[in-house]
């Protein structure tokens, strides 16, 4: 008798109107003081459009402190598809999606410099979009992030926060090279001493002899 209240109580926006903002990948390595555009779409339910009138306000809204910044959503072509042109200084930004008269969804983390970490969907929105009817194929080849491409009800996964990067390749072994250092004879070592002293030798008695003269 307990069960439904609480049950109720777990999710309770989950029960009315609801929406999740899910992200186009974005770059990697991203840069403060630099503008970027961002794709996002905005599924009611997470899995469909919008089927009511002007949502009205779409964006993205990025938070550092107490800074505040939104950057407005303009429609593209596929339904429920956004872009959003933004700049923003360095700093660590949380990001949520504003969502019209739909709650906002916090979508991730925005390091500058840094990359966009994506937050994986809460459970209990992964529970409500499978228990969802199939729905429409809404969308052709461009789609939200790992929607299949099918009329049945989408399963969207978290999707890649960033572009991806190719792996390094992995480093050869450094080769070691032995090089043989050949230290340079003295002149005063043979074969050269015997000559040298002997030279000697020859000036000392030739400057005896000049001296006697």
């Amino acid at each position: 008798m307990i069960i439904v209240p609480l049950l109720a109580l777990a999710a309770p926006a989950r029960a009315g109107g609801w929406a999740v903002t899910f992200m186009d990948p974005a770059p990697a390595g991203m840069r403060p003081n630099t503008t970027y555009t961002l794709g996002f779409w905005l599924l009611q339910h997470g899995t469909h459009p919008y089927a009511g009138s002007d949502l009205d306000k779409v964006g993205l809204e990025f938070t550092s402190g107490k800074k505040r910044i939104l950057f407005p959503g303009v429609p593209l072509k596929e339904p429920a598809h956004y872009a959003a042109a933004i700049s923003l200084p360095p700093g660590t930004w949380q990001v949520e999606g504003v969502q019209g008269w739909f709650a906002p969804y916090k979508i991730g983390t925005l390091a500058l410099p840094g990359e966009l970490k994506l937050a994986p969907l809460p459970e209990d929105i992964k529970q409500a979009i499978a228990a969802q009817a199939p729905q429409q194929n809404y969308w052709g080849e461009i789609r939200p992030p790992g929607f299949p491409r099918s009329t049945a009800t989408p399963q969207p996964v978290t999707p890649p926060s960033a572009t991806p990067q190719p792996a390094a390749a992995p480093s050869a072994p450094l080769e070691t090279t032995t090089v043989a250092v050949v230290e340079a004879d003295s002149w005063w070592r043979p074969p050269y001493t015997p000559v040298a002293l002997l030279g000697l030798v020859v000036l000392a008695v030739m400057a005896y002899r000049l001296r006697r003269r």
